[in-house]
């Protein structure tokens, strides 16, 4: 079973390095249900549409595919 989530990220430009915005708005059992809550937040909200993503997970299976780095 796959549920959707829809999220909101965005890479900033600071010249000498960059930085980036990420938020999980929500999570869906449907496809159509997470690309209507994109369009609903595309006009509640002044959102660069790039930023809003509609993506799929399979539950019960780990999604982490690294390893954790320590400085």
């Amino acid at each position: 079973m796959y549920v959707y989530l829809l999220e909101y990220y965005e890479e900033i430009d600071h010249g000498n390095f960059e930085t980036e915005k990420y938020n999980l708005i929500g999570t869906y059992l449907t496809k159509r249900e997470a690309q209507e809550a994109r369009e609903e937040m595309l006009k509640k909200e002044r959102i660069n549409e790039e930023y809003l993503l509609v993506s799929a997970d399979q539950m019960g299976r780990i999604q982490w595919e690294g390893g954790f780095v320590c400085v």
